[in-house]
């Protein structure tokens, strides 16, 4: 492929000067899509519906001899997830041989070059594309409207090139849920005073981050996702988005620096040359305000599966529109920058931008993308083959990670491995003892090796990331990444992982399919079991436990057992939930058969959970997924609930991160939201002043991140920040592939300065010389400026934590491990008067703070406080500065929240008094 990157240019503007579709006949049947919808495409004011667009697409294959239409599942809420797979009718003829031509070349072990090179004459490129995975980025499911027909209509030498050579994977939404929601709010609210756009998460659960969800796999659209490209091996992978409305017209790749460094040079050079293809197709066609290398970096895996598995990821990221309403200067000046440079080369001179031209561009780059692939299919399919061949006969360290068997959480152990395995990465398991890198290891351990086709996703999944410290201009602030910069997996699970550098010699066999360590379960029923505390799967017990009124406590202290240890006694109940959750998670659970001393906390009876929900608050959507996960009798806070006591309804309550006063007293406006949304409406600040009454009157109060700041003013707690604030970050805004306001609308906080700095300055022009673009610059200043007095900055990494594991908070936790930090705080204990503290885990004082990413300042944190509890009057609060629960990932520090969430409304008591209520 990197001879191709010299006559892309030249070969891709011929392409492009024939982009219009060919005037031919159609056959009768097959109807346009204004035909089919009722109006054009992209008109202002109208959008096609989902299922109109599902029905279309069956219309297309009932039709036509070009389309193949299938559903692959289910979506979260129940609606089809579909796919529209269109070539030539030959092509499709023989799907299943060019599928297994594709996974021949993926997996090239024991394939020749010469027989690599006949698979590939043979085969097809298959080009996957879909759109809308951001639900109010609605112009690109339109233009695959208009893409999918003119593929199954045109007769035109250009189509038909396509066509022969290409297998187009086309998934028209993928977020259909979001889909739904968007638009029939849309047009729900059309002639109200109501807001026009869904004001809550255009997904069930995670909203905007359902696009950082590529290595985690948690949502069932990813997994949906995941059936089509393990399952066709496309070569490479369209992502069609939108961005904010005030710069560039478009963006498409190359993407700015840092490249992961497990990326193949192969798959940089198929983004560069595809990406400048659809630029040219762009300028040819007259399309101004196109840019590339700005904006967008290829760092992190959460937004990149593909990479990793052979394929180059083609972003396009287009000007958004108010949905389908244009956006008009009413002063005629044009839309966007207006210097041109080397690669920003057309600006865009209209002072309109309209839904109908998010369809052209999405149209341009579409088969800009598909006709140069088209063009080089051989070589793309060469090139495909090369990229696995180096990694299965991959000889530089390491040489694998080794899984030791014995865990603190077998638990997490398997649903590690499981994320490995839905990744399609080989995973081996050792029948004997061996020996590796100087450690020994027990038969059971797992080994995963890095020369294998998809090694690069479990090396860059387990290794230790290395960010570089990259600057605006030499000696200025640091330049931020689009997304996080640390997501070491094992440190994220909770599991620990050895890297090995050389060769090692162990019996070894391949598992197919991990499955949860045995646990254990007594034979013979008990009069008590007791289970440990470091174990995830210990709170999936809980939630079933009390679900069926099984009394559940734990250790305080004790001579004979670990802090935290769980009691439970022996009823028929418990036996059956204990052993169906040890059997399935690894779980471990003993029998005691004599009477136990010492103190313990008996959990309140089906302990009622408040999750603080607000509107379009990402952190709330994803820890409500999380407590649907393991059970926890939970619901959502909603206004209404002040209107009663909190007490009779809440023993404890949660505050996401992204929770600030003003999500709880303000809320949503009741003039711009119908009564639909009563819900998310404000409590006012008699809410705000019975929250607190409710926290002191004996309830138990949780708030993560951002939220703790939000506490602090609840309740005056004694904690004051060490860090200095942030001013700005990874923007909230409307679009875009990380934008979004699911932070409760504050953005991101990697950079941290003093509240009142002023602008950053730009020392001779330095810093505008810096950007190749007034478009990139132009991002940088509105979204991403951190001020070169920056002392401290941290944009999502993983940093070392001290724990003290006596602590109620902290049962189960080891007594250190890396947390996750995204532009969080840390903070110091003040003098409380009437509210004690206790300080639950810290960064150290000595040592590396840094584990995985990126970190400027880090003397800043040296022993300062992260969890801390307090006593305030009869109640409880848990703060925990850092996002311990950041987009469901960091699975090692889950057991703070749940720990805070049951001990608190807990009673201490003697172990005797087991037994009574």
């Amino acid at each position: 492929m990197l001879r191709l990157l010299t006559t892309a240019l030249v070969a891709v503007l011929s392409l492009a000067l024939s982009a219009q579709p060919a005037r031919v006949p159609r056959s009768a049947p097959t109807q346009s899509p204004d035909q089919f919808f009722g109006f054009h495409i992209g008109a202002d004011g109208e959008l096609a519906r989902y299922p109109k667009i599902v029905e279309y697409l069956q219309h297309l294959a009932k039709s036509t001899s070009r389309v193949k239409f299938e559903e692959i599942g289910k979506t979260t809420m129940g609606n089809p997830y579909v796919l529209a797979t269109i070539s030539a009718p030959e092509n499709l003829a023989k799907l299943d041989r060019l599928v297994e031509i594709n996974r021949r070349l993926a997996d090239p072990r024991g394939l020749s070059e010469a027989e690599a090179k006949r698979l590939a004459q043979e085969g097809r490129a298959f080009y996957f594309v879909y759109g809308t995975i951001h639900s109010t980025e609605v112009g690109n499911t339109q233009s695959l409207i208009e893409i999918a027909h003119r593929l199954a209509t045109d007769d035109s030498p250009d189509i038909k090139q396509i066509l022969d050579n290409d297998v187009v994977l086309l998934v028209p939404s993928q977020n259909p849920d979001g889909q739904y929601l968007v638009i029939d709010h849309w047009y729900k609210t059309k002639g109200t005073p109501y807001t026009r756009t869904y004001p809550d998460l255009y997904h069930k659960y995670v909203g905007h981050d359902d696009n950082r969800d590529w290595f985690m796999f948690t949502q069932k659209e990813t997994r949906l996702a995941l059936q089509v490209q393990n399952k066709y091996k496309p070569i490479i992978t369209h992502d069609m988005h939108q961005m904010g409305s005030g710069g560039a017209r478009i963006f498409v790749p190359p993407f700015d620096d840092p490249y992961d460094v497990n990326v193949h040079p192969l798959i940089a050079q198929g983004i560069m040359t595809a990406g400048q293809a659809m630029a040219s197709a762009l300028v040819a066609e007259g399309k101004g305000g196109v840019e590339w290398l700005s904006r967008y970096d290829l760092w992190s895996p959460a937004r990149q599966y593909m990479v990793y598995h052979g394929q180059p990821r083609i972003l396009s990221e287009i000007a958004s529109v108010n949905l389908a309403d244009p956006l008009i200067n009413r002063d005629g000046s044009p839309m966007g920058p207006q210097e041109a440079r080397w690669n920003f080369p057309l600006p865009y001179r209209k002072s309109e931008w309209r839904l109908r031209d998010i369809v052209d561009y999405g149209n341009t780059v579409a088969f800009a993308g598909m006709s140069y692939v088209a063009k080089y299919r051989t070589q793309w399919l060469e090139n495909f083959y090369r990229i696995h061949a180096d990694w299965v006969n991959r000889t530089d360290p390491p040489y694998a990670f080794v899984v030791p068997a014995a865990q603190p959480d077998p638990f997490e152990t398997y649903e590690m491995l499981d994320i490995l395995r839905t990744a399609e990465v080989e995973i081996h398991r050792a029948t004997a003892p061996f020996k590796a890198g100087g450690t020994d290891y027990l038969a059971g351990s797992w080994v995963i090796k890095t020369a294998q086709p998809y090694g690069a996703f479990a090396k860059t999944m387990l290794e230790r990331q290395k960010y570089p410290d990259l600057r605006l201009y030499p000696g200025g602030p640091p330049k931020a990444p689009y997304d996080v910069t640390g997501q070491t997996l094992w440190m994220l699970m909770g599991v620990h992982v050895d890297q090995i550098e050389k060769p090692f010699d162990a019996a070894l066999e391949l598992v197919k399919a991990p499955q949860a360590a045995p646990g254990l379960f007594p034979r013979d029923p008990k009069p008590l079991y007791t289970f440990g505390p470091s174990s995830n799967a210990a709170f999936i017990a809980v939630a079933r436990l009390q679900a069926a009124n099984v009394p559940v406590a734990r250790f305080a202290d004790s001579r004979t057992m670990v802090a935290g240890t769980w009691i439970v006694q022996g009823t028929a109940d418990a036996q059956r939930i204990l052993a169906d959750v040890a059997r399935t998670t690894g779980l471990q659970v003993q029998g005691q058969n004599g009477p136990l001393t010492g103190d313990v906390y008996r959990l309140k009876p089906h302990t009622r959970i408040g999750l603080w929900r607000g509107a379009n608050v990402m952190p709330a959507g994803w820890l409500k997924w999380v407590f649907e996960q393991y059970g926890f009798n939970h619901k959502a806070i909603v206004s209404t609930d002040f209107a009663g006591d909190l007490a009779s309804q809440y023993d404890s309550i949660v505050l996401p991160d992204g929770t600030s006063r003003n999500t709880i007293v303000n809320g949503l406006s009741p003039e711009r939201n119908g009564k639909e949304w009563e819900w998310a409406y404000g409590v006012g600040e008699p809410g705000w002043t019975k929250l607190a009454e409710w926290v002191r009157g004996g309830g138990t109060l949780v708030a993560i991140g951002s939220a703790v700041e939000t506490a602090r003013q609840l309740l005056d707690l004694p904690i004051e920040a060490v860090l200095p604030e942030p001013r700005a970050g990874r923007g909230a805004g409307n679009g875009g592939e990380g934008a979004g306001a699911g932070r409760g609308g504050r953005g991101a906080r990697g950079a941290a300065q003093a509240a009142a700095a002023p602008p950053p300055p730009d020392p001779n022009g330095v810093l505008r010389e810096a950007f190749s673009s007034p478009a990139s610059l132009d991002a940088v200043l509105r979204d991403r400026v951190i001020d070169p007095t920056t002392l401290f900055y941290c944009p999502g990494s993983l940093l070392q934590n001290e724990f003290n594991t006596a602590h109620p908070v902290a049962f189960g936790m080891p007594a250190a491990w890396p947390i996750f930090f995204e532009g969080d705080q840390a903070y110091r204990l003040k003098s409380g008067f009437d509210i004690q503290s206790e300080v639950v885990s810290r960064y150290p004082a000595r040592g590396s703070i840094l584990q995985s990413g990126w970190l400027l300042g880090e003397d800043l944190l040296r022993d300062q406080a992260n969890v801390v509890a307090f006593h305030v009057g009869k109640g409880y609060v848990v703060t925990m500065g850092s996002q311990v629960d950041f987009r469901a990932q960091p699975r090692a520090t889950f057991k703070l929240i749940f720990n805070a969430m049951f001990h608190g409304p807990s009673t201490r008591i003697d172990a005797t008094q087991l037994g009574t209520r």
